[in-house]
């Protein structure tokens, strides 16, 4: 095993699978629409690939989404998208930090100032709601770009649902990319 490629060969799927497949859409007009948090506490009714595990609380909800191993678990699916980009799509990285970028202006800040911030100084959560928030919806507009290209990497995609459903994905339990998803 010492001579073991680390990484599988190009083009193979790595981490994250979804059981759906994902057509391009206007992603940035749906998500205004989201009423964001307004089924917290309630029993999640979505065919996700993962299995789920709901939260009791937003205090829990909250220290999971806090967990270095969500972090990683998180940095590991945007990663994943990258991997693949860069394998299967090259282009110049220019274009990525100029998708970013739309995205940050056009969907991200005004749901954080609308929506999130609001939401969160009401009832009194930390700004860590925030910032998951805001990174999980930027990495499904990131996925949701590049769905033309037909890479695998659907994870964001699949928390937008939901958050599109009123809940809020925080944590994970188990080793990635199998376990269950942690929600609110």
């Amino acid at each position: 095993m010492l001579n073991a490629p680390v990484m599988p060969p190009a083009g193979h799927a790595v981490g994250f699978v979804s059981k759906h497949t994902f057509e391009p859409s206007d992603l940035p007009a749906r998500i205004p629409a989201v009423r964001w948090f307004s089924k917290c506490r309630e029993r999640l009714t979505l065919d996700l690939t993962m299995e789920v595990e709901s939260a009791r609380s937003w205090w829990a909800a909250i220290q999971a989404c806090q967990s270095i191993a969500w972090e990683n678990l998180e940095l590991e699916a945007q990663n994943q998208l990258s991997v693949w980009l860069h394998r299967n799509h090259r282009e110049p990285r220019q274009v990525w930090n100029d998708i970013v970028d739309r995205h940050k202006t056009e969907a991200i800040a005004p749901l954080i100032k609308e929506k999130i911030i609001p939401f969160q100084l009401k009832h009194g959560l930390d700004v860590v709601l925030v910032h998951a928030t805001s990174w999980d919806v930027l990495g499904a507009l990131m996925e949701n770009s590049y769905l033309d290209t037909h890479h695998p990497a659907h994870f964001f995609l699949e928390l937008l649902w939901v958050y599109e459903a009123g809940h809020f994905p925080c944590g994970r339990l188990g080793d990635w990319p199998s376990g269950k998803l942690i929600v609110l």
